[in-house]
Parts: C-alpha cells; sequence; structure tokens
C-alpha cells in the first residue's frame, strides 16, 4: 500500500461518494478543510493520477475535480472496505498492485531477516551477515559525493520552489475602482454604480463576492476583472470584499467600505420667529449636525461645533432661506419668516379731499383727542389712480396723477404731533389715469385686456400688475411716501379683476392663476420698505380666506410678505348664508367673526398680524354705534384688538367707538 496522508484519503472518500466529481467549495464544506488544505490534497492525487481539474463553472463558483479513470480503479481500495465492497468482484479477478503508476515515494517492504539469524548476538549477527553478503560479490563502495550532489540540488529545487511561490504570492493584487474607500453617497447615487475588482495574480475562477460577509448575485467576470452592478442599498455602511486564491498557496482579499446616507440633514431652527421689533437685530441660532454645510440667506454659517448662531442687524423684508447640505450631497431647504410685531392699531380712514376738508379733518382730530383712535389711513393714491399729494414721481406728473391738495410731509408731521400713526394708502392696480395715459401713447400691454385685445373696462381701467413700468411706478410712490416719513403703507387692489381669468388677458403672462405675480410684488416692496424700516400691509378681500384664487389672493403666500393683513369683512358685503349667518349685513357680529375665524384658521402660525377692515357706513340696513361696536366686539372675542374702520364720506359714529382702545 502506498503512503497516502489522512486529509487525501478524506478528500479521495467525498469523491468517490459524490459519483467522482465535485467542486473544492462541496469538498471543503463535507470534509470541515480549508479550501487551502483541499487545493493542496488535490495536488497530490492529481501528481498521484487519482484526480484531474475538469474546468470551472463561469461566474465566481470554484473549481471542479473529478477521478481519472485511474482513480475510480484504485481509490475505493485506498480509503477503506466501505467503499471497496461495491467493488468486490473486479477485484477478485485483477491481481494487478494496487499501486501500479501512483508516482508515490513509496519503498518495498525491507526483507526479513534469514531465519538462521534469529537468536544470535549482535556480534554474531554481524559476522553471518557478512558471510551472506560475500556470497553475493564484493561490496560496493558508498558513493558520498553523488548522494551530497542529490541532497544539494534537492534543497536548491525546494528553496527555488518555495521563492517561486513566494513570489506567486507577492503579486497576487486586486485593485477597487467605481467606488472610492469610506465614500459617503446617496442611495441614488449607489444603485447602478459599477464596481470593478481587477485582479493581477491570482486564480480568477476561485474569486468570491461578498456584501456584509454575504455572497451577492448578478456577478460578472470579464478577463480578469469581477464585475458588479450595485443594487439598491439600505441606509448605513456597508463593504464590499473579494477573496481569490492565490496561484501556489494561501488567498489574497480586497474590500471597500462605504456609507448609503439618504437622509437629509435635519436643522433646529424655528421656521417662524416670534413677532421681533422693527429696526432691531435678530438672532438666528440653532442646531446641526456637525460639519454640515449651512446657508442662511446670503451668508455662510459655521456649523463646525453642531450649533450656530447668526445675528442680522435688522429684521428681514421677507422670507429668508436656508440650505443644509451634508457630505453625501443630501439637502434640507426652508424658508424662516421673521414676522414684525405690529403696533396695536386703532384707526380710521382719510380720503385726500377730507383731510384737504377743514371740517373732516377737524372730525379725524376729535378722534384723536378723544383716544377712540391712535392711527389715521391716509389715501396716497386712491381707486381713480390720483394722487393727493404733491408728488416728484416723474410718470404721476406725465400721467396728470397729482391732485396736490396737501404736502404728505406736512401732514405726516401733524399727526405725529397729535401722537398717532399715519398708515399712507395705496390703490395699486386698480388706475384709470395710468390706464387711459398708457393708451394715449401706445403702452397698450401696460393695462389688463379682454381675450381680443381690448382694454379691460373693470373698474373704469385695470392696469397690468405683471408689467415692471407699472410695477415701478406703485414702487415709486411708496418710496416717496417712507422718505416724507410715513409709517405705514397698506396696499389695496392688490389682486385681479373679479370674474372667469378666461375673460382677461394678462400681457406676458402665460396664463393660469396669477397669485403669485402679486406675492413677487409684495415680495419686491417689503424688501424695500423693511430697509426704509416702514411697515407694510396689504388689505384683501374678505371671501379671500378660503376662495383666494376668485381675485389671486394667496392669504398664505402674501402673509410672508407683509407684516399685516387687512381683510374686508364689511357685513353688507356678505351673501346670505354665509358662514351659517342667516342675514349677515343684519348680524355684524356673527358674520364679522365667523370670517375672521376664517383668517386666523389660514394664518395660523404665521405670527402675521390682522387688522380688519370694519363698516361705519350703511346699504340695506342702517348703521349706527350698536353696528360698529358689534364688529369690533367680535374681533375683540377673537383676540384680534387691532382694527380700521371704513366710511368713504369720512364720517364717523364717535359714539361706536370705545375710547379704551386709545
Amino acid at each position: 500500500m502506498p503512503l497516502l496522508a489522512p486529509a487525501d484519503r478524506r478528500i479521495l472518500r467525498e469523491l468517490l461518494s459524490r459519483g467522482g466529481s465535485a467542486e473544492i467549495g462541496e469538498i471543503s464544506a463535507a470534509t470541515a478543510l480549508d479550501g487551502e488544505a483541499v487545493q493542496t490534497s488535490l495536488a497530490t492525487l492529481h501528481q498521484s493520477g487519482i484526480v484531474a481539474p475538469v474546468g470551472s463553472v463561469p461566474g465566481l463558483r470554484g473549481a471542479r475535480w473529478s477521478l481519472t479513470q485511474h482513480g475510480h480503479e484504485v481509490g475505493p481500495s485506498l480509503v477503506g472496505n466501505d467503499l471497496a465492497q461495491q467493488h468486490a468482484d473486479d477485484a477478485a479477478t485483477q491481481a494487478a498492485d494496487p499501486a501500479e503508476g501512483w508516482g508515490f515515494p513509496w519503498r518495498p517492504p525491507k526483507p526479513e531477516a534469514p531465519l538462521y539469524a534469529t537468536g544470535l548476538s549482535r556480534r554474531a549477527r554481524r559476522v553471518a551477515d557478512r558471510a551472506v553478503l560475500s556470497t553475493a560479490g564484493p561490496r560496493r563502495q558508498r558513493r558520498r559525493g553523488g548522494r551530497l550532489l542529490l541532497v544539494i540540488l534537492l534543497v536548491a529545487a525546494t528553496i527555488g520552489v518555495g521563492i517561486v511561490a513566494l513570489g506567486a504570492v507577492r503579486v497576487t493584487e486586486i485593485t477597487v475602482s467605481g467606488i472610492s474607500e469610506s465614500a459617503i453617497l446617496r442611495p441614488d447615487q449607489v444603485q447602478g454604480t459599477v464596481l470593478e475588482f481587477t485582479v493581477d495574480g491570482g486564480d480568477l475562477a476561485s474569486a468570491q463576492l461578498l456584501l456584509d460577509g454575504l455572497p451577492v448575485s448578478g456577478v460578472q467576470r470579464y478577463d480578469n476583472s469581477i464585475v458588479w452592478p450595485v443594487p439598491g442599498l439600505t441606509e448605513g455602511t456597508h463593504v464590499v470584499t473579494l477573496d481569490v486564491d492565490r496561484r501556489f498557496f494561501g488567498t489574497a482579499q480586497a474590500a471597500v467600505a462605504f456609507t448609503v446616507d439618504g437622509t437629509p440633514p435635519e436643522v433646529e431652527l424655528p421656521r417662524v420667529f416670534d413677532p421681533v421689533e422693527l429696526g432691531e437685530p435678530v438672532v438666528v441660532a440653532g442646531s446641526v449636525e456637525p460639519g454640515v454645510s449651512l446657508r442662511i440667506g446670503d451668508q455662510q454659517v459655521d456649523t463646525a461645533s453642531g450649533s450656530f448662531s447668526l445675528t442680522l442687524p435688522s429684521p428681514p423684508g421677507g422670507p429668508v432661506p436656508v440650505i443644509a447640505e451634508d457630505t453625501a450631497g443630501n439637502k434640507t431647504e426652508f424658508n424662516v419668516i421673521v414676522p414684525i410685531g405690529y403696533p396695536h392699531t386703532t384707526g380710521v380712514h382719510v380720503t385726500a379731499a377730507a383731510w384737504d376738508h377743514d371740517g373732516l379733518r377737524e372730525s379725524v382730530v376729535e378722534l384723536i383727542e378723544q383716544g377712540r383712535i391712535n392711527t389715521v389711513q391716509l389715501d396716497l393714491k386712491d381707486e381713480d389712480g390720483r394722487i393727493g399729494h404733491r408728488t416728484d414721481v416723474r410718470l404721476a406728473q406725465l400721467a396728470g396723477a397729482s391732485r396736490e391738495l396737501y404736502d404728505l410731509r406736512e401732514a405726516v408731521d401733524e399727526l405725529h404731533g397729535l401722537g398717532v400713526r399715519v398708515i399712507g394708502r395705496i390703490v395699486a392696480f386698480r388706475d384709470p389715469t395710468l390706464a387711459r395715459y398708457a393708451a394715449a401713447n401706445g403702452s397698450r400691454d401696460w393695462v389688463l385686456q379682454t381675450p381680443d385685445g381690448r382694454p379691460l373696462s373693470s373698474y373704469g381701467g385695470f392696469t397690468n400688475f405683471n408689467h415692471s413700468i407699472v410695477r415701478q411706478y406703485n414702487l415709486d410712490i411708496a418710496a416717496e411716501a417712507a422718505e416724507a416719513g410715513i409709517d405705514d403703507i397698506l396696499w389695496d387692489y392688490m389682486r385681479r379683476p373679479e370674474g372667469d381669468l378666461s375673460g382677461i388677458r394678462i400681457p406676458g403672462w402665460d396664463g393660469g392663476d396669477p397669485s403669485q405675480v402679486i406675492v413677487e410684488f409684495l415680495a419686491e416692496a417689503g424688501s424695500m420698505l423693511r430697509e426704509a424700516q416702514v411697515f407694510h400691509g396689504v388689505s384683501v378681500f374678505g371671501i379671500a380666506a378660503d376662495r383666494g384664487e376668485w381675485v389671486a389672493q394667496d392669504i398664505g403666500a402674501m402673509s410672508e410678505h407683509v407684516d399685516y393683513v387687512a381683510p374686508m369683512v364689511y357685513p353688507s358685503h356678505w351673501g346670505r348664508g354665509e358662514y351659517g349667518v342667516v342675514h349677515p349685513e343684519a348680524q355684524p357680529y356673527d358674520i364679522t367673526r365667523a370670517s375672521l375665524a376664517q383668517f386666523q384658521r389660514v394664518l395660523a402660525g404665521t405670527n402675521t398680524a390682522v387688522v380688519p377692515w370694519l363698516q361705519d357706513f350703511s346699504m340695506r340696513v342702517n348703521y349706527g354705534p350698536a353696528e360698529v361696536r358689534a364688529q369690533i366686539d367680535a374681533a375683540a372675542d377673537l383676540g384680534i384688538s387691532d382694527w380700521l374702520l371704513w366710511d368713504p364720506q369720512v364720517t364717523y359714529t364717535n359714539e361706536g367707538i370705545p375710547v379704551s382702545y386709545r
């Protein structure tokens, strides 16, 4: 029997039990031997002609080995009687030496000692041995030099093989491309990325690719490269490893670790601040994950510590954009609103003509002196497009808009001397005066039109809020008032005309709801007026809280750019049954409270003030002190203590206005 190591016998037994063929991985698993030991034993059996490699399965599966014909013949006798029994009949008829053709370095058993030498002493045995050897002829001399040379050659060969093997170990290299080590990537950046392992000097057929220690599918092999299109992965850290057998022994390995991060950074910062004082610095402070890039407005903020603080010299005139971006490129974007604490306001509407009229002006002064109002709303540009005061705005002069009824600076100074604030009202886009001027000068795109291109007749002329010259004209009037010392600008007719939008053509607008154009104008005005430290608000329809699209008034969007919203909730303007009120004009408390509650709902969380327009005039129902007071009380019961009274004749019901509202 030739020499056969135990491991070799186990592997040979496994091949026989599997019908003569198996992969290295299958043998390793069944015999509890590691891959390197299996490879070594197969190489030994291969040298003996018992097994031979038969190629490999494409992809990452291991090499397959099979018994040769010779292996089938001699294998059973080498692993024991349990497998040899099935070949007993063949063994009985074959007399061939089972060691024939093995190629193992085995020697025949030592000849038994001659029978006559049994029992002799050592000295006698040596004498007998010499006598036996003498019968075979003279004793040959030992060839010591030849044996020494053979030993030297064997040692040199062993060293050479070792050097070659070590060289093979050294030159097995694996390079990785497609994903960088320690990269942080978003899920969309990872999915579909081609991860490639290029192997130089290893057994590519033995390569095995693992994701977080588990085999993966979809692996492809091209020449000396292992290619894997990465599928969608869960968030977290992942490791992709490639194991490859070396040419002679051992295993080479390469790995790449990366992190999948698809979660936008969290920024701890209020979206809406508590109201601040006009003109005072504002501190914007919060926290974010350390190292996240953070931009607030036009300033880059240091986040190295995880907290940040930015001081704005004054409250911004509109939403402040905040952009946070982490290493993976995930972004969090939102706007911060810093509302102004709008001062307590109880006031009345005063036309330019009324201020120019001694008796009407004195009636307003009387309200001030009685402590019933603390604010006067003075018209700057009215519903006819006429500017009541002397103006230096060039387009107003060209259009003939200035009536020069009063000097604005003198009026503001006088009212300030009485201890009240002054709101300048500008009727923005209902402007018959400018519309007539535009038509006369061929500037038809300054006005809204019918679908066939004729000027829209609504209100005698409605100017185009989408035209830059029209917009700038109104901004110039506001800027002049701010320079004259006005405290507040209140925009009116900040909308489109009522009616079906299909019957209105807005030059320069591509169709659809133009609410955004109105909001953009308020944003532009807000920036200008905030820099001048002037408050500004917008008058809106009473129905705009839940039906603003009818007149292009998006209350929520508007509130981001104004200091207050002034809903015109006049009881006489509501149809019967609105908000469940049977007769709104005859039920001023009920309709005022119901309609203002809708505005509070829409503006909840914005910290934008609500300053309603209330009715002090009569239409179908006569209004006196009780009706005026009912509206004021309805607002107060909702927590709204600010209001403006409207009477186009500027003849107010003093008895309906409580003195305590000073």
